[in-house]
């Protein structure tokens, strides 16, 4: 096992449990966690990561900014093909702006391991941006953000200073919001974030950053939250899925006044009612795992070797790394959903599919539920092939 997939949660809070930051500290108030070694965080990303990014991935804007206390700088560090100069950065860099590398939640294979953890942790999607500031600059003007931020010190000291609310629970559809000065909310913390110490940011809360004496590099870990909204949505449009009412087109003419608003509020109720019958909360479920789970591939691992490898009844078998799952019944038989996939059969594959869920790993001969050899290979098989198991021999 990597160092990267050791890590998890439970690393970023400790001393305080998990159980303990839901319920005292998410969504309400700021935290800082220290105690670890300087490089705690280095089998995530370093300082020296910064620039084979750039050289090798050549990230465009949106995953590659340069930033100053006065707002973003364009265009100058790009060549004629958008991509980035790197002699350019680095100039921009010692002038003092700050580089902000984004989206390696999907690219730099650690953070990949890292955040797919997380996700299945934490339940909601987690994406990542590094930031590498010059010493003695601020990163960004004061601000605050949309998503739940977990500041993980890489590189140098950073003093930071958080502040009150400027906005209750911000909706995640927002983006970054900078706050004048004149209008900064009460400071809650200020403190000095040293390599390997933890600073977790609600959303909503104002914050700024200063290097000090070097460079600093942290890495934050944006936990871009669906809410009870999303969720009561997601409900809905399984519903509409079932239900042809849902899907009927509003009237013509609704907003000239041809229509009678009692035949509109009859109507209205009708579904509102018709929702609170048939609402199903696994319905949600199941659209908001597609969304967190089955829409995320698991982190390349090789698997094409794999894909014509002889699988025996005791051919030992495990899943594939930074796995996400989720199983569930319906009328039809019987499921399981996982990082980049979902597969389908009949309900007599039940048993056999918790078992896969909850064992770390397989053997096919072992499986649970009255399946005849076969029928255990022929599931092992397609489990294979659609991405959620692999030998067990096999390693990232």
């Amino acid at each position: 096992m990597s160092a990267a997939e050791e890590l998890g949660l439970e690393d970023l809070l400790a001393p305080v449990a998990p159980e303990v930051f839901f319920r005292e500290y998410w969504e309400q108030k700021p935290l800082v966690t220290r105690g670890r070694t300087e490089d705690f965080f280095a089998p995530l990303f370093t300082l020296r990561d910064v620039d084979r990014v750039i050289c090798y991935q050549k990230p465009g804007p949106g995953r590659l900014d340069l930033v100053t206390a006065g707002g973003f700088v364009r265009d100058n560090f790009l060549n004629l093909d958008n991509t980035a100069n790197i002699n350019l950065v680095y100039e921009n860099y010692l002038k003092g702006s700050t580089v902000i590398l984004s989206g390696l939640e999907e690219t730099w294979e650690p953070l990949v391991v890292f955040c797919r953890k997380l996700e299945g942790q934490i339940s909601h999607p987690v994406a990542v941006a590094v930031y590498l500031t010059p010493p003695h600059h601020h990163g960004v003007q004061p601000h605050f953000d949309t998503q739940e931020n977990f500041i993980l010190q890489v590189d140098g000291v950073k003093n930071w200073k958080v502040y009150g609310a400027a906005q209750e629970l911000p909706r995640v559809e927002g983006s970054y919001t900078p706050v004048p000065r004149e209008r900064l909310p009460e400071l809650l913390l200020e403190t000095e974030l040293h390599p390997g110490d933890m600073l977790y940011v609600p959303r909503g809360f104002v914050h700024e950053a200063e290097a000090r004496d070097s460079a600093s590099l942290h890495i934050t870990v944006d936990v871009h939250v669906r809410t009870w909204r999303d969720f009561l949505e997601d409900a809905l449009a399984a519903m509409a899925d079932r239900h042809p009412p849902f899907r009927r087109s509003l009237p013509p003419g609704l907003l000239n006044g041809s229509l009678a608003v009692a035949t509109l509020e009859e109507k209205f109720r009708e579904l509102v009612e018709l929702m609170h019958r048939e609402v199903r909360l696994a319905d949600a479920l199941g659209k908001h795992a597609e969304k967190l789970i089955v829409s995320k591939p698991p982190p390349p691992d090789g698997h094409f070797a794999l894909l014509h490898a002889e699988i025996g009844l005791d051919t030992p078998l495990r899943k594939r790394t930074a796995m996400l799952t989720r199983r569930f019944q319906e009328a039809a038989g019987a499921g399981i959903q996982f990082s980049g996939n979902q597969l389908r059969g009949p309900a007599k594959i039940a048993e056999a599919l918790r078992y896969i869920d909850e064992t770390e790993f397989v053997v096919p001969s072992q499986l649970p539920g009255g399946l005849s050899d076969n029928e255990k290979l022929v599931l092992v098989r397609r489990l294979v092939r659609v991405g959620l198991l692999t030998h067990a021999s096999e390693r990232t």
